[in-house]
């Protein structure tokens, strides 16, 4: 019966675009956002798990178009966060610069815009429903497993296990990632962490696209 959890747990705690999300807003903004973000993704997880054990993986067999469409935006959608990160990298960089010409003294990077929480929230829900890969995976778990073997019971205590271990895990991902300490080594090295991250999210959009 657990054996789905274990799967999902395991591929919940695994870095991706998630993980990449939630940190950088915690990181750069705060735990609150963190939360946020975490938020988003987790009702993601929530409507899949639950509309797949309702009959989901049947209806996108029949309509086997849909799977490359969605995962074409989704790739689409990731490639759009990668530049956003690359060219707040770029401009970062740009400011050190200036900052340096103007006051050698004074060359720490500035504090981006804060991020709302809702705000937060509305990017982890956007980013975790564009991935094709994490909907196609949550599908497969939970149809294989639940879908024609397990009791009623049973399903509702998956959904819930894996459910509440999601929204624990990134919130203690963006706990750690808010703490003051980490948010001063992202200040300081922003630009070169934000364009790694957005090679990153180039790689799983090519990796996703590929993947079709």
């Amino acid at each position: 019966m657990f054996s789905p959890a274990l799967v999902y747990i395991m591929a919940v705690i695994s870095p991706g675009p998630n993980f990449i999300l939630v940190s950088r807003f915690a990181a750069s903004n705060s735990i609150s956002a963190g939360i946020g973000a975490s938020l988003g993704i987790w009702c993601v997880g929530l409507i899949f798990s639950t509309s797949s054990i309702l009959g989901l993986a049947l209806l996108l067999n029949q309509f086997p178009a849909m799977n490359k469409i969605a995962g074409i935006l989704g790739a689409l959608y990731l490639l759009y966060i990668a530049y956003l990160l690359i060219k707040s990298a770029l401009h970062s960089k740009k400011q050190q610069r200036d900052n340096a010409a103007a006051a050698p003294v004074a060359g720490a990077p500035a504090a981006e815009p804060s991020h709302t929480f809702f705000k937060s929230f509305k990017m982890g829900f956007i980013t975790n429903i564009t991935n094709m890969k994490t909907i196609a995976f949550m599908i497969s778990i939970f149809s294989s497993f639940l879908a024609h073997s397990s009791t009623t019971m049973d399903k509702v205590t998956i959904i819930a296990i894996c459910s509440t271990f999601e929204i624990l895990w990134y919130s203690f991902v963006a706990f750690v990632f808010g703490q003051d300490a980490i948010r001063r080594i992202y200040l300081k090295f922003n630009s070169s962490i934000d364009l790694f991250l957005g090679l990153v999210l180039i790689l799983f959009a090519a990796s996703n696209i590929i993947s079709l």
